[in-house]
Formats: C-alpha cells, sequence, structure tokens
C-alpha cells in the first residue's frame, strides 16, 4: 500500500480487477468520494418457524422445540439441535434422538408469514431496497447508507467477524465502506431483535451472491463481513455447484454431464462448450458465479404478485379428497386475498404426481380467468361464496391434468392467485361490469315490478353505456354453440388456456338464441326468471311492438312479429318501419323503436347516418336454417355494414 500526498493507490485481488481506490490525504487519513462498490447485507433469521413459536409462546424457549409439518421436522430450535435433532429429520428420529423433544405443529403458515412481512417492513423503514427471499431471508442494498456514513464519519473498526479473522485497522482503512457496513447491519439486527424479538445472521459483502454464501459462516445471532481479497477463499471452499446461490439442481446435473462438478472445475471450464449447452449469457453467467460476480441488484419485492398455498402428502388418490383439500386451500387463500385488498384474477392449479424416478420435481399446472363477480365476493368478504363458485372452476382444472376415470397418484396440490389488480383497478373494472351497470340503473323497487319488456329495454340501455366506455376489458363471444342443457362460448380474448369455458345451467336450455348466455348469468335472479320463459317473454314483446307502432300498417306488424326476439344479431335487413320522429328514416327491424326513440339525438343521428348509406337486402334469412348455423363467410359479407355502431352485437352471438 503506497502511501503519499494526494496518489490514488489501487488494489488488485484475484479476480484481476480493480476493486476500489481510496485517495489519501496530506495527514494521512483516509477518505473516498465514492463507493467504488454497492454494500450489499444479507439478513437470516435464526430458525425462524421455532422462534415465532417460542415468541407465541414463552415457555418453549429453553425445552428442545420441533416444528413439525406431516411427519418431517422442518425446523427446531437450537437448543434441540445441541441434542442431535436436525431440520428435515423424520419425527420418529427426532424423538429417539430426544424424548424430551416439544414438538408443535407448523402446517398454517399464517403466523410465519405475518412475523416475516414484519421483518421486511421493519427493514424497507430504514431503506427502500430490500428484496425478500422466503419467509426468513431479506438482501438490503445499504449503499447509500454507506456513503452517508463515509460522509460523515472517519474510518472505523469491522463490527462482527471477517471471513479471514485477519482482522486490523489497516484492513478497516483499505474498505472503510465495508467496516462501515458492517456497523449498519449490526443495528438493523438490534432493531428486529428489540423491536420483533428475533435474532438472526448478516452477511456483509459487496454483491448479493457473495453475501449471502458469507452470512452463514458464523451461527447463530452473528454477522460475517467478506473483503475482496477473501474471494476466491470462500468460493474454493464450496463442496458441490448445488451450493452456488443460482446453480439449481437440473443446471447441476447438465454441467456434470459435461464433466463440470466442482466450482473449480466451472471456473476453468472453456467457455464455448458451455455456451454451446446452455446459451451464451447463461454460460457467462455461470462462470462469473464461479468466480464470484454477481451484477443483479436488488429489486424492491413490494406486493407479492400473487398468493398461493399447497400442501403435500404420501398419497392422495381418490376425487373426494382432491375436492375437499381444494376446498380447504380455497379457503385459506380466498381469506389471504380479502386481507390483502387486491383483487385475483387468475386462478392457477397445481399438482404432483407420485413417480418412482422424479418423485419431487414433477409438477403440472393449469390457469383460468376468474370471472369479475366472483372476483367482487373475495374483495367485499364472502368468503363462502367466492369458495363455492371457485371450487368447480378448480376441479375443471383438475379435470384437464388428471383423468379421474383412472388411478392417480398425487404427492401435492397448490391453489394460487395471481395477476392481482389494485382496488382502483379492480373498481374499474367493476365499472365496466354488466353488474355494476344494473345496479346504477335500477333501484330494488324498480327491479320488482319492470316487466321483462322492459328488462329487455334494460339490456339495450346498457349497451349504450357500454358503447360510450368502449372498454376494452369487454370481448364480443365470437361463436356459441348450444348443446342439449348447456351453451359452450369461444372467446377471443386473450390466451388462457382455458379459453373454451362451458356455462352449464338446466335452466338456459330454452333460452332464446339472441340472448348471450353470459349476460343472462350477470343479471338478477328474478329478471332471469321472467327471461326463462321463452314464451311470455316473446308474447310480450310482440304486445310491446304493436303498442308502440300504432300507424304501421298490419303487414308490417306482421313482419315484425314473425321475426319476434330470435331474429340474430347478423340479420342485416332493413325495415321498412318508420320510427316516430325519424322523419321517415328506416331502422333496423331488430331494433325496439321504443328503445331508440330514447337514445340521446347524437347517438340516434350517428346511427341513421350508417342505416342510410347502407344498402338494403331483398330478404330476410331463412327461418328453417338457424342462425348460429350461418357460415364464416356468410356472416362476413352481411357483418360489413354495421360493424362499428351494432349495439346488440354484445349481447347476441356474431
Amino acid at each position: 500500500c503506497l502511501m503519499s500526498s494526494r496518489t490514488c493507490v489501487t488494489i488488485n485481488c484475484d479476480f484481476r480487477q480493480c476493486l476500489m481506490a481510496v485517495c489519501f490525504s496530506e495527514s494521512g487519513n483516509t477518505t473516498c468520494s465514492s463507493t467504488p462498490h454497492k454494500v450489499i447485507v444479507h439478513f437470516d433469521m435464526d430458525c425462524f418457524y421455532a422462534q415465532v413459536e417460542m415468541i407465541r409462546n414463552p415457555t418453549l424457549r429453553h425445552v428442545p422445540l420441533g416444528v413439525q409439518q406431516k411427519y418431517i421436522i422442518v425446523t427446531c430450535n437450537y437448543v434441540a439441535r445441541e441434542r442431535g435433532v436436525t431440520k428435515l429429520m423424520s419425527v420418529t428420529d427426532a424423538k429417539e434422538k430426544c424424548p424430551e423433544l416439544v414438538l408443535v405443529k407448523g402446517e398454517d403458515l399464517t403466523h410465519y408469514r405475518e412475523m416475516s412481512y414484519k421483518v421486511t417492513e421493519l427493514l424497507v423503514s430504514y431503506c427502500p431496497l430490500v428484496e425478500r427471499l422466503g419467509f426468513d431471508e431479506n438482501f438490503m442494498d445499504i449503499t447509500e447508507m454507506v456513503e452517508r456514513r463515509l460522509q460523515q464519519s472517519k474510518t472505523c473498526s469491522f463490527k462482527g467477524h471477517v471471513y479471514s479473522n485477519n482482522v486490523s485497522e489497516v484492513k478497516a482503512g483499505i474498505y472503510p465502506w465495508l467496516a462501515i457496513g458492517s456497523h449498519i447491519a449490526a443495528e438493523l439486527r438490534e432493531a428486529i431483535h428489540s423491536k420483533l424479538g428475533l435474532t438472526g445472521c448478516a452477511g456483509i459483502a459487496t454483491n448479493k451472491l457473495l453475501a449471502k454464501l458469507v452470512s452463514g459462516t458464523f451461527k447463530p445471532n452473528q454477522q460475517t463481513t467478506l473483503l475482496p481479497e477473501d474471494v476466491s477463499s470462500i468460493m474454493g471452499s464450496l463442496t458441490t455447484l448445488r451450493k452456488v446461490p443460482g446453480i439449481g439442481h437440473q443446471t447441476a446435473k447438465r454441467l456434470q454431464a459435461l464433466g463440470v462438478s466442482s466450482v473449480k472445475d466451472l471456473e476453468l471450464f472453456p467457455l464455448d462448450p458451455l455456451a454451446r449447452e446452455f446459451g451464451e449469457p447463461s454460460a457467462r453467467r455461470l462462470k462469473n458465479l464461479a468466480l464470484g460476480t454477481d451484477d443483479s441488484t436488488v429489486t424492491p419485492t413490494g406486493a407479492p404478485q400473487s398468493l398461493s398455498d399447497e400442501d403435500s402428502f404420501k398419497k392422495m388418490s381418490s376425487t373426494k379428497e382432491v375436492i375437499e383439500k381444494i376446498q380447504e386451500l380455497l379457503t385459506t387463500v380466498v381469506e389471504r386475498m380479502h386481507n390483502d385488498g387486491r383483487q385475483p384474477q387468475t386462478l392457477r392449479l397445481t399438482i404432483r404426481r407420485y413417480s418412482a424416478t422424479n418423485k419431487w420435481l414433477s409438477r403440472e399446472s393449469r390457469q383460468s380467468p376468474i370471472p369479475n363477480h366472483i372476483g367482487q365476493k373475495i374483495v367485499h368478504g364472502k368468503f363462502d361464496d367466492a369458495v363455492g363458485q371457485l371450487k368447480p372452476l378448480a376441479m375443471k382444472l383438475f379435470q384437464k391434468m388428471v383423468d379421474t376415470n383412472k388411478a392417480f397418484h398425487l404427492t401435492l396440490i397448490n391453489v394460487c392467485f395471481s395477476n392481482l389488480q389494485t382496488r382502483a383497478s379492480a373498481s374499474a373494472s367493476d365499472k365496466n361490469s354488466l353488474m355494476s351497470f344494473f345496479k346504477q340503473n335500477s333501484s330494488p323497487e324498480k327491479t320488482k315490478t319492470d316487466s321483462p319488456c322492459d328488462q329487455v329495454n334494460a339490456l339495450f340501455s346498457v349497451t349504450q353505456q357500454i358503447s360510450k366506455k368502449e372498454t376494452a376489458n369487454f370481448q364480443p363471444v365470437s361463436n356459441l354453440t348450444k348443446t342439449e342443457n348447456s351453451f359452450t362460448v369461444s372467446s377471443t380474448g386473450p390466451n388462457i388456456e382455458s379459453q373454451q369455458e362451458e356455462i352449464s345451467s338446466p335452466e338456459i336450455s330454452g333460452l332464446s338464441t339472441n340472448i348471450d348466455p353470459e349476460v343472462l348469468k350477470c343479471l338478477p335472479q328474478e329478471i332471469q326468471k321472467e327471461l326463462m320463459s321463452s314464451h311470455a317473454s316473446t308474447d310480450l314483446l310482440h304486445k310491446n311492438i304493436n303498442n308502440t307502432l300504432p300507424e304501421v300498417d298490419s303487414q308490417k306488424k306482421s313482419t315484425l312479429n314473425s321475426l319476434g326476439p330470435s331474429v340474430s344479431g347478423d340479420l342485416k335487413i332493413k325495415n321498412s318501419l318508420s320510427s316516430p320522429g325519424s322523419s321517415g328514416a328506416k331502422i333496423f327491424g331488430n331494433v325496439d323503436p321504443t328503445v331508440f326513440a330514447e337514445l340521446p339525438p347524437e347517438l340516434q343521428k350517428e346511427l341513421m347516418s350508417e342505416w342510410r348509406q347502407d344498402k338494403p337486402v331483398s330478404k330476410a334469412p331463412s327461418s328453417k336454417k338457424p342462425v348460429g348455423n350461418v357460415t364464416r363467410k356468410d356472416k362476413k359479407t352481411s357483418g360489413k355494414s354495421r360493424q362499428s355502431n351494432n349495439l346488440l352485437k354484445y349481447f347476441k352471438p356474431q
């Protein structure tokens, strides 16, 4: 280390990189105008689940304690570890090692989850750059905190352990940012203990990889700082590739197939064959990991992107058991989702089948959109209703993966809500939903007295509002196939695996095909019942037509009545009827003139303008040919004249 006035000295380590530049003043005191490297701290709570249980029940603090999930000890306190109990030991073996072991059921993660978020929130109150890594681990980028301390204080000694155990004032002078970082880490650990009652370890280094590796060097309730000159030493101490954070099970297997079995092998392995196997970006990343280099940043976690719950078991092989387990998991996740405050848009179901060759890693998933009205039940705390409607949706996903008519053997089921929207976004979606329009436009008193004809008029009123909002979330139905007791709707929406969902209801089997069953399901029950009576609805509609068109001659009335409500949205004829006040302008035969007269004048003019420009079709389609069987070519030809402002297209199959 060369010391002279205003001379910059560089320190080289085994990376063969310049890691720092320290400017020395004339007095010989070290100063640093900027931190040349990040200072990252990795926090790891000691036996986290056991600590949470000891906080909940202080009498467990000084007894051997194990947290049990199924037949495994997932963690234990240090009293139990001193007596031979280890993590992931079977309950039977643990009891043999320590007969006085106290076991606590840890399958309900609620308390652990809550405490985990408290730790993260506490760290965020000191610095926003905090990244969660599981329940008991957090990364924290304290670089800015270190820079402020460097400008305010002189060089200090290291707090806690240094990996090489070669601690001296000279080392603290060479690496002042790491020395100050060790003091900040100690202060944060003390804050966690004093405010939450938890102890934990910390690792202080220049990147996330090294901070995580060094944090567990001294346990429990201690911290360790890694100096740049000791990077090669800590990397060489790793016994297997799996010890390197970022190298998983499958990656390690592929590396072993190339003859790479240790960190040193990976460091010396040529880049070209590695790039042929993994691709150049991944190959360079693996080489960097072997050298202890990690350029990834600490990314603030924020709110979770998904909420899930799962359970594992030795064997599940009956549909009844699956239904019960899915209901149990849904109940938990729905309550958590309500407490979170956001609205889920997607339901994902994951299973794991038993396999003799791959017992733990063979997972399969399917997902489906969550209808808005179900999402609203979750937001508003209607747990039983939400679970009751989500359960058949989850079972449909399950049946896409598993043939329930054949024998199956499951070892895990996971239920997950993803694509979470904030309350503001969810409320915007709610405004776009059909139900919200009916809530705004109808009072309870009116709902009880309106006739089916008035309710149909309300449908047209809703289309007007949807047209004005031009909501991008509302996808017109592109195809509708009627089966014996159900309708199958093919959506033109985004690429969800289950794009074709069956809307099964014995009550809508007799519904006229010009009413979209999706819309019908969004209507209040009393309105659905009135509309279900197709003959009564037809009679009332015909009566309404006759009453509202007194000046129309009998031939035209007969023509309109023959069409009735079964006229498809694809019918492109122009009726020769004139609506009152329209100066003889022609309107479509499948539009109620009374409804048309209630539209705003500007919308009437726009529709009339388009109708005047269209050419009339000579005849209506044959009543013998169902509208649903119109060919794609016929639809394309007949639909050109009114693609933009056909209000009925939202409620009628295209």
